[in-house]
């Protein structure tokens, strides 16, 4: 790359799956849903209590965001419409995610949530667990609070659309149109039956608590404004779908979680131990004891099942009624696959092929999968399936001890795996490698031979990541990968990114450029410390372009950002709030072209340039995806 090359265009509008926009001052302000709920017919007072607090900036430590520290409700805000002004254009999938009551049920939960999590004031979260609440009405709550501001501010408009003609009128307009999402399938949690705590930490759904949910998802699809998609999953057991375990923090915070994890109400209620999948069978609390002999070796082990399980459709058909399956998916409220376990994952991908088959047959729109902020484990299924789901379930041992602990599983451990997958049921024992029982040894390693040691240490290796093959799944439905913007899911903590592989990188960089320091048309700085930190989101951009079955530009249409932004994320640094998306871009326009050349990748720009190709990732394909698939 010549010295001389530089980027004049000027950039604005961006497009994002995962953004909370309302989420933290909506916390801060409103007391409790009832104070926006009870008022909802008079949006005139709601206007005028709350219409200009979304817009008021919010930082307290100028410093935490400068260097990316993760954000909570104490130290600034990142995607609030202060943090949007000019962003005029834009394409945002606003997420309302009301916390979850199992996170919140005692006073010790409380205190750590105060102390260490989000900081919200202990006084809001007694509101939140109340057994008079529900994560319902805090949805509610939220949005009226946010149909509810003012529209234009300081010469920005940002509206919520209520359809899809609404939407492309607000951004043909040039205002920042959004549409509405929720996070995790306990929104649909109301005020009856799973409001108290015994109810949401139980297995079962009993007819009450079935037609709870039932009756919920009837009243979003009364709502004004339509829902675009709901990630069904999130960090509790929700009786609907298995979620993958998200709970770890590098350092100090990730032994203090590895201690956690050795309490039986951690694993049952976080770590879904009641079910995986798509729940369509409920497990008590003792899984069976089981001993197999491979050859002279006595081998014992624990299976997934329980003498007390027992089967119900609960998951599959809140997936048929949010999908509009009883009438030919003509209203579909889509479902986001983050945040499901592997095993709903594989479950959701095998059914949206089987359905997209047959509508391609018959000339109809595809049913596209959306993974709305999610970042890449750089695994293979079989291993990816292995370390996600039981027995292993995302152990923080894989975390501390990299390439020692596949060996392990590939070597010492060969027998006890060869053992487990005998005893699994054919219908189980297929998710490692998908396809047909009757193609499925009888007997596996899921470690052997498809270990991926190449991207091990780069990439966040635990079953919230997605693996290869699922990307071309999502590629094959015509869907979506929002990258998140968080560093830890992007693998920014991993040990490859060392002080060795900086100094090295530090050399090529210098190679190129001949400084540490360079200037773009316009005076912006292109730093080799900002081309480091972005390593790893482009990392995960061309991992994606690399397994998505496609050898040709298409390979580019379907990606774009699910930043997360105020989900309390530890953000790239480069961006740590929505106001740097316009310079993020353009650094990751010089950043991609340097990334292919120090790593030889030019072939996966598949003739385009890197301008057209972060124009898709960070606007264009985002604002198509939701232009063609947002329902009218």
């Amino acid at each position: 790359m010549a010295s001389g090359q530089q980027v004049t265009s000027r950039i604005g509008p961006f497009s994002d799956f995962h953004i909370h926009t309302s989420f933290k001052n909506y916390y801060r302000l409103v007391e409790s849903p009832d104070s926006t709920i009870k008022y909802a017919d008079q949006p005139a007072l709601l206007n005028k209590k709350y219409g200009r607090s979304n817009w008021t900036p919010y930082t307290r430590s100028e410093k935490n965001k400068r260097n990316g520290k993760e954000s909570n409700m104490a130290n600034y805000d990142q995607a609030n419409y202060a943090n949007l002004t000019g962003l005029g254009g834009s394409v945002l999938c606003m997420s309302i995610t009301p916390p979850e009551k199992v996170m919140l049920a005692t006073k010790s939960d409380r205190w750590i949530n105060l102390r260490f999590v989000t900081h919200m004031p202990i006084k809001r979260q007694e509101v939140l667990a109340a057994e008079n609440n529900s994560s319902f009405k805090e949805f509610l709550g939220e949005y009226y609070y946010a149909i509810n501001q003012d529209s234009v501010h300081n010469g920005t408009k940002i509206l919520l659309a209520k359809n899809n003609a609404d939407l492309k009128r607000i951004v043909n307009d040039g205002g920042i149109g959004m549409v509405m999402t929720a996070e995790g399938g306990h929104v649909l949690f109301g005020n009856d039956v799973l409001s108290k705590i015994d109810s949401i930490k139980a297995a079962g759904c009993g007819e009450p608590c079935r037609q709870e949910i039932f009756s919920n998802i009837t009243k979003l699809r009364s709502l004004p404004h339509r829902t675009f998609f709901i990630t069904v999953a999130h960090f509790g057991w929700n009786k609907m779908f298995g979620n993958a375990k998200s709970l770890d923090k590098p350092g100090l915070r990730r032994g203090l979680l590895t201690a956690a994890t050795l309490s039986d109400d951690v694993k049952r209620n976080l770590f879904a131990k009641y079910g995986e999948g798509i729940i369509g069978c409920v497990h008590g609390d003792l899984y069976k004891d089981t001993v197999i002999m491979m050859g002279r070796q006595k081998i014992r082990f624990k299976l997934p099942y329980t003498a007390d399980q027992y089967d119900t459709d609960l998951g599959y058909q809140v997936m048929h009624r949010l999908l509009d399956a009883n009438h030919d998916f003509k209203a579909p409220i889509y479902l986001d696959t983050k945040h499901m376990d592997l095993k709903a994952r594989f479950q959701y991908y095998h059914y949206i092929d089987s359905v997209n088959t047959i509508r391609k047959t018959q000339g109809k729109p595809l049913i596209p999968i959306i993974a709305s902020h999610i970042g890449l484990s750089g695994k293979k299924r079989p291993v990816a399936i292995a370390t996600g789901l039981y027995p292993l379930r995302d152990s923080y041992e894989e975390l501390i001890f990299g390439s020692t602990f596949y060996k392990i599983q590939a070597g010492e451990r060969d027998q006890y795996w060869r053992a487990y997958t005998q005893a699994l049921k054919p219908k189980d024992r297929v998710i490692y490698f998908g396809g047909l029982p009757k193609n499925t040894p009888e007997s596996l390693n899921p470690f052997q031979g498809t270990a991926n040691y190449n991207t091990l240490g780069w990439f966040y290796p635990w079953g919230i990541n997605f693996c290869d093959e699922e990307v071309k799944a999502i590629y094959d439905s015509d869907g979506i990968i929002g990258l998140n913007l968080d560093r830890r899911i992007l693998g920014f903590t991993m040990p490859n990114y060392s002080w060795r592989y900086k100094k090295n990188l530090r050399r090529l960089f210098n190679d190129i450029y001949n400084t540490d320091t360079y200037k773009l048309a316009d005076g912006t700085p292109i730093t080799f410390e900002d081309y480091y930190r972005s390593e790893p989101l482009l990392r995960n951009i061309f991992h994606v372009i690399e397994v998505s079955g496609r050898e040709d530009a298409t390979a580019w249409d379907h990606i774009a950002i699910g930043s997360d932004y105020d989900g309390f994320i530890q953000p790239i640094q480069l961006a740590p709030s929505a106001e740097y998306m316009p310079k993020f871009q353009e650094k990751m326009i010089v950043f991609a072209r340097l990334f292919t050349e120090i790593h030889n990748q030019q072939r996966l720009l598949y003739g385009l340039s890197t301008q057209v190709a972060m124009n898709k990732f960070f606007y264009t394909n985002g604002r198509d995806f939701v232009f063609k698939y947002f329902q009218n």
